[in-house]
């Protein structure tokens, strides 16, 4: 009777989400992009069917390239077929629908984060690296709990000397984008045991690999962005782990890429069927962005293609079923045989049966030195307002818009929700491109500066647009802990 009862309010959650929508399906469209850096839009507006109960939006960017998604529920009556449908609607874009998940059920208040680091250096990996980043994607997917974000590269974290105070006034500027996975889980509040099983697991792995392990401070009055560590990284244990493990893996920096989304109704397991799979066919992981977006999973992934299969092809846009897109991957990215690897189990038998892969490919990466790149994160709530256009106001746009004038910058990612009551929320990281010559005691002053500007900035443009700015809560900050106060 109690887990019937824990379980209550979330019922009532799906139960009003079918309520008021005539479908039970959620359609979604996926944009894979290539050459980001000049300039990216995050609508929440869907491109197609206006009438909509709710809309979530997800977008993220790495090395010149990126995906963008977009979920929302028809008020339209529609009878769409079980499982997963989508077809390509163009150059790198995709329209679907899938019939959510309702025994996807978690309460959000109940989660934490876990962060594992393989390096503090910027975002520089060769192919052994990626295949690291792969071995770590799939020993933080492997336990038994429903994934709700994952993306690498992000900032690395590094404990502040002792001798600064705890609200994280001595914490040094991170680095924008490094070799690190970042996990958000949801776990079960009457199984504590779960959490440390988990924790556990990785520390294995971490401890093994020479790998730092961070996972989210929980004593009372801690925010998102206060890590408690686990384990340091330990960089020669590293090095010697990745030669040990894959160094038969070509030398060099990947120079092409496939892009691909596996998308379906959101599952606990999918995501270790899909690591364990990609581990088997020894296929990297340059980047990877996993999120939940109204109960429907999507899994982007930027794959290097391997040396002897990187010649010079048009791009294409496919969409196939996941045991076809997998093994189409493995013939472009599978860096080796199957030699001396575990034989993964066919996908067929696994959670992701009945997921699609939408793939683009093969597009050009563009990896450079970005140590001088810092993060700035942003965090907003506010009335849903468009322009004249008609289209959503873009909070990330106008921060980045109001920085770019001082400095360099993008949006490495960004996610936001659309209510049914009308307001938007949304969380973001930014990157800065800072000046390189700058001495690392300026540093802090001068991205404190960048974030108090650029908040002001943005509240007198919402102003002037209408937005009354009691409605409007807005936080730019170099230290994501302080976004999150």
């Amino acid at each position: 009777m109690a887990d019937l009862t824990h379980l209550y309010p979330a019922l009532a959650k799906v139960a009003a989400r079918a309520a008021g929508a005539a479908s039970p399906a959620v359609r979604f469209n996926v944009g894979h992009f290539a050459r980001l850096d000049e300039a990216i839009e995050f609508d929440t507006s869907p491109p197609s069917d206006p009438l909509q109960v709710a809309g979530e939006m997800f977008a993220t960017q790495v090395g010149g390239v990126g995906f963008r998604l977009h979920t929302w529920t028809a008020q339209t009556p529609g009878y769409p077929a079980a499982g997963v449908t989508a077809e390509e609607v163009d150059d790198g874009l995709f329209d679907g629908s899938v019939v959510i998940n309702p025994d996807f059920l978690y309460d959000s208040a109940e989660s934490t984060e876990i962060l594992l680091t393989l390096t503090h250096d910027p975002w520089h990996p060769d192919f052994a690296d990626t295949l690291m980043v792969t071995a770590a994607y799939k020993a933080m997917t492997s336990a038994d709990v429903p994934i709700l974000f994952l993306q690498s590269p992000v900032a690395p974290f590094r404990d502040p000397p002792p001798r600064f105070r705890v609200d994280g006034s001595g914490e040094a500027p991170r680095v924008s984008q490094g070799l690190a996975v970042r996990m958000l889980i949801s776990l079960d509040s009457g199984n504590p045991r779960k959490r440390l099983g988990l924790v556990r697991q990785i520390a294995w792995i971490a401890a093994e690999y020479g790998m730092g392990l961070q996972v989210t401070d929980r004593r009372f009055g801690r925010v998102r962005g206060e890590w408690w560590s686990v384990l340091r990284h330990e960089p020669d244990i590293y090095q010697r782990k990745k030669a040990e493990l894959f160094g038969w893996a070509p030398t060099g920096l990947p120079a092409a890429a496939q892009l691909l989304t596996f998308v379906g109704p959101a599952r606990v397991g999918s995501s270790a069927a899909i690591a364990a799979d990609l581990a088997a066919r020894n296929v990297g992981i340059l980047a990877v962005s996993e999120v939940s977006l109204q109960e429907i999973a999507f899994v982007n992934v930027i794959a290097p293609v391997a040396p002897a299969r990187a010649t010079p092809e048009p791009v294409s846009t496919k969409c196939l079923p996941i045991a076809a897109g997998l093994g189409a991957l493995g013939r472009d990215c599978g860096l080796t045989r199957r030699q001396g690897a575990r034989r993964a189990a066919p996908v067929a038998s696994t959670p992701a049966a009945d997921y699609q892969v939408l793939r683009t490919g093969p597009v050009t990466l563009e990896i450079a030195d970005t140590n001088a790149h810092r993060p700035v994160w942003v965090s907003w709530e506010m009335p849903l307002v468009r322009d004249a256009s008609g289209r959503t106001i873009d909070v990330p746009e106008l921060v980045l818009a109001r920085i770019r004038p001082n400095v360099a910058g993008r949006v490495d990612y960004c996610q936001a929700r659309v209510s049914p009551a009308g307001s938007v929320r949304g969380w973001a990281k930014l990157t800065t491109l800072l000046d390189p010559l700058l001495k690392p005691v300026d540093i802090p002053g001068e991205l404190s500066a960048l974030c108090a500007q650029a908040e002001r900035d943005v509240l007198a443009h919402l102003v002037r647009h209408g937005v009354p700015l009691r409605a409007v809560r807005l936080h730019v900050a170099w230290r994501e802990r302080w976004v999150s106060r």
